[in-house]
C-alpha cells in the first residue's frame, strides 16, 4: 500500500464532539501554559478527561479508522514515524 501522507481527509463528527474536543484541548494547553513550564519535548500534557470527554475522544478515533485505510498496512508504524519527524521539522524551523 502506498500513501501520500500530505494529502487532507475529511472526517465527519457532530457539531457537539467537536465542541467537546476543542474545548478539552484548549484547556488542557490553557493549564499548561499557565504552568509556566518552558516549551520542551515532553512538557506538554493533556488534562484526565471525563466521561463526556472520553468518548469524545473514542468518536474521534473511530472517525479515524473510518477514513484511513493506512492504520491497516504493514508498514503503518513507519508512516506514523516519517510523519512525527515531518511534523516536528515543520514546526521547529
Amino acid at each position: 500500500m502506498t500513501t501520500r501522507l500530505d494529502d487532507h481527509v475529511a472526517l465527519s463528527l457532530p457539531t457537539g464532539t467537536l465542541l467537546v474536543l476543542f474545548e478539552y484541548l484548549a484547556r488542557s494547553y490553557e493549564t499548561w501554559r499557565k504552568s509556566g513550564e518552558t516549551p520542551t519535548e515532553g512538557s506538554f500534557s493533556l488534562l484526565p478527561p471525563d466521561a463526556g470527554e472520553r468518548y469524545a475522544l473514542w468518536d474521534l478515533e473511530g472517525a479515524i479508522e473510518r477514513t484511513l485505510p493506512e492504520i491497516f498496512a504493514a508498514d503503518y508504524q513507519t508512516f506514523v514515524s516519517e510523519w512525527k519527524r515531518q511534523l516536528v521539522s515543520r514546526n521547529t524551523e
